[in-house]
């Protein structure tokens, strides 16, 4: 297969925009629904760092082997995740869901105002879970808006929460964990209500004296019941049900010191960027068990730290650091180039590169696995099942190589099926299902698929197209 074959773009007719006619506007005393799921329902890469925890890790994924190649491009880029095989796409200010096996578009939201008035942005990355989409708006009233996954239909907004929302919505214990005007919130993920809100008292600085100390617009992490929240200078957990605090830290000067970027939680622990290095505390106790000498925290795996790091000069590099000893045992076996993005599974560590593509490292000896060059700076990326999704001014997905020439067998195309731009195709429809259609773009009939879901996924489409 030829290197311009690999990335011709999958463009689709038939694009379906949901406007969102006719949905109620939760608010504080609004309709409860008393049924609140304790866990996520979702699986995949459910938010911008994989999961409510931030991790950026994912154990059971698999990743490409190879050669890898990519295997389909769709001509938006933003900030994604992927869930239950849908990529759910912010970008240009709408949601895209696209079917992660091939690429072609499900469906296309744009969000309107309350009163469906006003187009709002969608400002940030999606949190996906219990078969919804949540996202933040920017606009005349910044809301939280959460779309049925399968259709884009809109379920309920909140928009009563405050001037700024914060980037990344968090799902986890049957609630949506959003941050505005410096409070943190916590609603119902299924009706939209508030259950409970947390607003920092003011912190002391000495004399008498306090100054305020809100949180700040990063996603906060979540991971066995406890929230975890910066402001500034401070990081506080809470009981995820209640809103209760369970303890803080604070920095030792407020004038010099500060938390910085978002926190990330699992198996125990919750590491945070404060001052200078990379604390780990115990999750439990609050009580700090080790430090990483970095100034970035990028993936938390199950018995390391990765961050992306300075090097001689501007250059950076991706290292990995011990849990317990904060002591670096691991580094890529050679320089790849500039570390922009990184996601790690069980067997490797992923990296997007600055305008030169993606690269795989053995989690073992830091050997070099493969390298694919995309059209772009992969800006996120996630890896689910065996594929790796980077996205950057484009999204696009890269999976291992069939002796055959297709790429990975589920998108590989050889020839342009674009049937026109996606918004030209939706100029005068509201809200429309592309399931069914009688194209389906990214399928060939001498692909081959790799594993028996996508040859099921692959069986299921011809015959609909028959």
């Amino acid at each position: 297969m030829s290197e311009q074959t690999r990335r011709d773009v999958v463009r689709y007719a038939g694009l379906s925009v949901a406007i969102g006619m006719g949905v109620t506007t939760v608010t504080a005393d609004g309709s409860a629904d008393d049924e609140s799921a304790t866990t996520d329902d979702s699986s995949g890469w459910s938010s911008i760092r994989g999961d409510a925890g931030n991790t950026g890790f994912a154990p059971n994924a698999t990743g490409p082997t190879s050669p890898a190649a990519v295997a389909w491009e769709y001509d938006h880029g933003g900030s994604f995740a992927v869930v239950d095989g849908t990529v759910y796409l912010a970008a240009d200010g709408r949601v895209h869901a696209i079917d992660a096996i091939g690429g072609s578009l499900e469906w296309e939201t744009a969000i309107t105002t309350a009163d469906g008035a006003e187009q709002v942005e969608v400002m940030g990355p999606p949190a996906v879970a219990h078969d919804t989409v949540y996202v933040t708006t920017r606009g005349r009233d910044p809301d939280l808006t959460a779309l049925d996954a399968a259709t884009g239909d809109r379920r309920w907004q909140a928009s009563d929460l405050g001037y700024e929302t914060n980037r990344a919505p968090v799902v986890a214990n049957g609630r949506v964990f959003v941050v505005a005007d410096k409070v943190l919130y916590a609603l119902d993920a299924r009706s939209g209500e508030r259950r409970w809100q947390f607003k920092p008292e003011p912190m002391p600085i000495g004399d008498g004296r306090t100054r305020g100390d809100g949180f700040q617009r990063e996603p906060v992490a979540v991971a066995d019941g406890t929230v975890f929240a910066v402001s500034n200078n401070r990081l506080f957990a809470l009981d995820a049900e209640t809103g209760a605090e369970r303890w803080r830290d604070r920095v030792d000067d407020w004038r010099s010191n500060t938390f910085t970027g978002y926190p990330v939680a699992a198996g125990g622990v919750v590491a945070v960027v404060k001052s200078d290095a990379v604390r780990i505390y115990d999750a439990e106790t609050g009580s700090e068990r080790s430090t990483v000498p970095s100034h970035s925290l990028d993936v938390l795996g199950d018995d390391r730290v990765y961050a992306v790091i300075d090097q001689e000069g501007d250059r950076t590099t991706v290292a990995g650091y011990d849990l317990e000893t904060g002591n670096r045992v691991w580094q890529p076996s050679d320089r790849a180039g500039s570390p922009v993005s990184t996601a790690v599974d069980d067997h490797s560590v992923y990296v997007g590169l600055e305008a030169s593509g993606v690269a795989a490292f053995g989690r073992t000896d830091g050997t070099r696995e493969w390298h694919v060059d995309v059209d772009a700076t992969p800006r996120q990326l996630a890896v689910v099942g065996d594929t790796v999704y980077a996205s950057g001014d484009a999204l696009f997905a890269i999976r291992t190589e069939d002796e055959s020439g297709g790429d990975g067998g589920a998108g590989g195309n050889d020839e342009e099926t674009s049937a026109g731009d996606g918004d030209e195709a939706s100029s005068d429809v509201e809200s429309q299902s592309t399931d069914g259609a009688d194209d389906t773009p990214g399928f060939t009939a001498g692909a081959s698929v790799a594993g028996g879901t996508l040859v099921l996924e692959w069986l299921r489409r011809r015959a609909a197209d028959e």
